[in-house]
């Protein structure tokens, strides 16, 4: 009889084993950040977490503290406004047999920057303790208006799905210890920029044409002829003024500092004596928009002589 009942002894222990760390997963407490960008610069955000029917929620005054603590500490930092929609604040909870299911739910207005046609973000984490403040470390899931497209994404996700606009890390500490940098662009914007790039491409192609029948018939009228030809003037060098007024023209009139700084290959220092210059003569304007400056070509943008 011992030697009949000792495998049924050993299933049952090894099923008890089995179910153990089961019941430890499913009656741990983590959380779930879901962030939903806006096409006005705004965000959704629900931070569900799962715990056991029994743990304790966080309570409503707890809630919105930590809420609009992280709120104006963002605001503070990124210096420029922004503001809860006090509506918009619950907390729900769902309880189902042993578990609970918590969402607390807000939306943060100005979360992002609307650049034209671009939806830029991600300096909010820059505060101290970003995540520490709310309800610490967790998986970070976010998606995007569907007429919109991933343009950059600083830190990379480690799940992209471009056909349901989302993007997930597995946890905020990648996002804290990284500058995170995410930009979305138009779809409209984009189709611009692809038939922008065509016209360019079909211009330089018939610019090489040109010039390769230009030159092939200066040179058989040389020989034909046998006069040498006369000197031309070399073009004007373009100074370092009309190339940033030059660059401002082909983007539109407007531009970021720190754009112009790159594209032209200026130092900063450099960068901002030509823009002062510029602005003092009234060929552009400048303000301050976050750590950096935005800067807009006037109607002219035509350099003025200096006087001797």
């Amino acid at each position: 009889m011992r030697k009949k009942r000792l495998p049924v002894s050993l299933s049952i222990g090894v099923l008890l084993l089995l179910l153990i760390p089961l019941q430890g997963v499913h009656c741990q407490n983590y959380y779930v950040y879901q962030v939903q960008i806006n096409s006005d610069g705004s965000a959704n955000w629900n931070i569900i977490q799962f715990s056991s029917a029994n743990t304790p929620v966080d309570t409503w005054q707890g809630f919105q503290e930590k809420i609009f603590n992280i709120v104006n500490s963002a605001a503070s930092l990124t210096q420029r406004q922004m503001e809860i929609n006090e509506h918009s604040l619950q907390i729900n909870s769902t309880i189902s047999a042993e578990s609970r299911i918590t969402d607390y739910s807000f939306i943060w207005q100005n979360f992002s920057i609307i650049e034209g046609k671009e939806i830029v973000f991600g300096d909010v984490f820059e505060v101290h303790d970003f995540f520490g403040q709310l309800y610490g470390d967790a998986a970070f899931e976010l998606t995007y208006p569907s007429d919109y497209s991933v343009k950059s994404v600083t830190p990379a996700p480690y799940e992209r799905q471009d056909s349901s606009c989302t993007l997930k890390w597995s946890r905020t500490q990648d996002l804290v210890n990284a500058k995170v940098c995410i930009v979305l662009i138009s779809d409209s914007q984009k189709e611009d920029i692809n038939l922008q790039y065509s016209l360019i491409t079909v211009s330089i192609l018939a610019l090489v044409f040109t010039v390769t029948l230009v030159g092939t018939y200066a040179f058989k009228r040389r020989r034909t002829n046998g006069n040498h030809n006369q000197d031309t003037a070399a073009p004007a060098l373009e100074s370092e003024e009309d190339k940033i007024i030059n660059l401002l023209r082909a983007q539109g009139g407007t531009m970021r500092q720190s754009e112009i700084t790159e594209r032209c290959r200026f130092s900063k220092a450099k960068a901002s004596q030509l823009l002062s210059a510029l602005e003092t003569r009234g060929i552009l304007t400048r303000y301050k928009k976050g750590r950096d400056k935005i800067v807009t070509l006037k109607e002219q943008g035509k350099v003025k002589k200096r006087e001797k």
